[in-house]
């Protein structure tokens, strides 16, 4: 099984940081994925990121665009796992493809979403299930 994660950036965590990070090793462990699609954002993706790395689950890092400077846990991720950029410099819907991309790629997807209709969690959620893929949701932020 190939997962594709995504969530909320830490203020949107209602500092439930740790209690995710419970949820998404719980998740890795039963599911057994081959390998995790995520976007490496600050939050929800990087806690899922950390989670694998530390149960040895390839990550495929996937950013929109590359940039020049990386947080040092994005840093400590990308050692030893693919990085992929679905665009070479910015654009206004740069984060939207990579989103579809890795929904594209997946089987399921890890989802940490808030129940507010907007916003890149809302949007992906919501592709994930016109492809008729398997979510797998962290029901504590609603």
């Amino acid at each position: 099984m190939k997962l594709a994660v995504t969530g909320h950036r830490p203020e949107r965590l209602k500092g439930q940081e740790k209690m995710i990070k419970e949820w998404a090793v719980e998740q890795l462990t039963r599911l057994q994925p081959s390998v995790i699609y995520d976007g490496m954002a600050q939050g929800t993706d990087q806690i899922v990121a950390t989670a694998a790395k530390e149960l040895g689950i390839p990550i495929i890092c996937c950013y929109a665009f590359p940039r020049k400077n990386y947080h040092p846990t994005e840093e400590w991720i990308m050692e030893n796992n693919l990085t992929f950029f679905t665009r070479l410099t910015y654009s206004k819907d740069a984060y939207i493809i990579r989103d579809k991309y890795m929904v594209d790629c997946a089987d399921a997807l890890l989802c940490v979403w808030d129940g507010i209709e907007s916003g890149g969690t809302f949007f992906t959620r919501n592709y994930a299930l016109k492809k008729n893929k398997m979510i797998i949701d962290y029901g504590g932020l609603r």
